[in-house]
């Protein structure tokens, strides 16, 4: 039952978020990957690999998107960001929490959509020009998720604890 709120959280962020003006095309906060986060964190990675297709193609279909190339840049984001938060939380064990974890996660969302952009649109070294720039922001729109996700963690613990 949870994996389905979480699916469905990281849907309506994803559309939400989606619907929203952004100062750059490419710059979004990635909220949807709140929910991500917290089905990784509480149910495992086949709950977290479950919200992230769930938010792909249905928040696609319902902004009008699917199949187009931004699905084809948000799949390949979504996919390295959460490969690369998988690989960090098991590498880091207990050490390496939500916050760490996603700031990872942002990294690895951005690299994975410059790739696609590297196959398809910036042929030669122009794409690696990028590299520092999108490090910097996956780090800190990732760190951001990472704490939101936290926040919502301790929220759900304390309203878990009997009164």
């Amino acid at each position: 039952m949870r994996v389905a709120v979480y699916a469905a959280l990281a849907t309506g962020l994803y559309v939400a978020e989606g619907a929203l003006p952004s100062p750059l095309p490419w710059l979004r906060l990635g909220a949807a990957n709140i929910a991500v986060v917290l089905a990784l964190f509480d149910l495992g990675v086949s709950a977290a690999v479950f919200a992230v297709v769930l938010k792909l193609v249905l928040g696609s279909v319902l902004l009008g998107r699917f199949l187009t190339p931004f699905f084809w840049f948000g799949a390949a984001g979504s996919f390295a960001g959460l490969a690369l938060m998988v690989l960090v939380r098991a590498a880091g064990g207990r050490l390496v929490g939500p916050v760490g974890a996603s700031a990872a996660a942002g990294v690895g969302h951005n690299l994975g959509q410059l790739a696609v952009a590297r196959l398809l649109l910036l042929p030669g070294p122009a794409a690696a020009a990028l590299v520092p720039v999108l490090i910097l922001a996956g780090t800190a729109s990732g760190t951001a998720v990472g704490v939101l996700a936290r926040l919502v963690q301790l929220r759900l613990a304390a309203n878990d604890r009997p009164a």
